[in-house]
């Protein structure tokens, strides 16, 4: 008598069909998870740049506050003197600041000028906010009787004219209203506006 060997009809196990699909889905779920987190990174990567850039804009603005503190007389959009200590190259001056009481519209080679304009290298993004000044000691004291330096200050300014640093006097108050402007990528790629605001 001779026996045979039979399978059993319900035996477990997988085709070659569900494994290929149950691969596949894998493979997608995967892919699918890796596009997440490389979306939650490059979110992450613009949100740092943002508050990075914000410190640097209020940094920079409560400069130009201490500085207007102390200040003998500022011009706000003063016409180019050719006797500031340093040479403006096409830049636009938005503000001047007087460190000489003798010279209170800030026109003469003492005069701390902060101006717009293109930059100084390639380098920078975009346009630059300048600042035409004396270096600060380990103190945090000016040294007015150093040499004056063009330093920049940001860059990313919007390239339209007017915007990226402004100055203006307030309507009922002696003070001045002041407003830096980025144009910073965003995690779409178009360019995000980042503004800060400061009465000095």
């Amino acid at each position: 008598m001779t026996r045979s060997r039979s399978t059993a009809a319900g035996s477990p196990g997988f085709t070659l069909l569900e494994l290929m699909l149950s691969l596949s889905l894998g493979a997608l779920l995967f892919a699918l998870m890796l596009r997440l987190i490389g979306a939650d990174l490059q979110l992450g990567r613009a949100m740092a740049l943002r508050l990075s850039e914000s410190s640097r804009q209020r940094r920079s603005l409560e400069l130009i506050r201490e500085e207007l503190g102390s200040a003998h007389g500022w011009m706000v959009d003063p016409p180019v003197s050719n006797r500031w200590p340093c040479r403006m190259n096409g830049r636009r001056p938005v503000l001047a600041i007087a460190t000489q009481q003798a010279d209170a519209q800030a026109r003469a080679d003492r005069a701390i000028v902060y101006s717009v304009g293109s930059a100084p290298d390639a380098i920078w993004r975009g346009e630059v906010l300048m600042r035409c000044g004396p270096a600060y000691s380990l103190d945090g004291v000016p040294n007015l009787r150093g040499a004056f330096q063009n330093r920049v200050l940001l860059d990313a300014l919007p390239n339209d004219i007017g915007s990226g640093f402004t100055a203006r006097p307030h309507p009922q108050w002696p003070v001045l209203q002041l407003e830096v402007e980025q144009q910073l990528p965003s995690s779409s790629g178009a360019p995000r506006s980042l503004r800060s605001r400061l009465a000095a």
